[in-house]
């Protein structure tokens, strides 16, 4: 203020402002009215609105701190997503193996059960198959009797039908047997 003041002054012992077309005395008013405005704008409205540019700026701070925090919040989430993921997929490859050895051990079981019963039914059918061989050497035994009687009887031309003698020809056809399978 001090220097518009000698600018005023200095202009008027120039010759003054009227020489320039300005009207010095408006020029002074005017100067006045700007620096009440000035001084007043000063105390009471500047206050104002740097205060409201400081909210404005603490407003835009925090956004850029929440975005930030939530940038962080973000990859700390991806970081446990990937976790969680690498976690689940350890635990299905686990499971996997598991299912996998109990399907091999239970085949296993079943195989051997097949093998088992397969073992039983063969000796079944050799139990069998001996029952019949022993059931059809006995009738065999039996006929080969009745033959040998028969021809006997018809070589002695008398019917033999006694038991001492059908004793002799069984005991005669048993030994006869007891040889061949030796």
């Amino acid at each position: 203020m001090h220097i518009a003041v000698q600018s005023l002054v200095l202009a008027e012992s120039a010759g003054g402002l009227d020489a320039l077309g300005i009207n010095t005395l408006n020029f002074v008013s005017q100067l006045i009215s700007f620096l009440i405005v000035f001084i007043i704008l000063w105390k009471w409205l500047l206050p104002i609105i740097l205060k409201t540019l400081d909210k404005r700026q603490a407003t835009i701070r925090e956004g850029i701190e929440n975005a930030e925090k939530a940038k962080r919040d973000l990859a700390e989430a991806n970081s446990r997503v990937e976790q969680i993921l690498l976690d689940a997929r350890r635990q299905a490859q686990e499971t996997i193996e598991r299912a996998t050895k109990a399907a091999q051990q239970e085949a296993n079981r079943i195989q051997e059960e097949a093998n088992a019963r397969a073992e039983q039914i063969s000796q079944q059918q050799i139990a069998r198959i001996q029952q019949e061989t022993s059931r059809a050497r006995a009738e065999l035994s039996r006929l080969v009797v009745n033959l040998s009687i028969d021809a006997a009887g018809k070589v002695i031309s008398r019917s033999v039908d006694s038991k001492d003698n059908r004793r002799l020809v069984e005991e005669f056809v048993s030994a006869a047997d007891q040889t061949r399978n030796n």
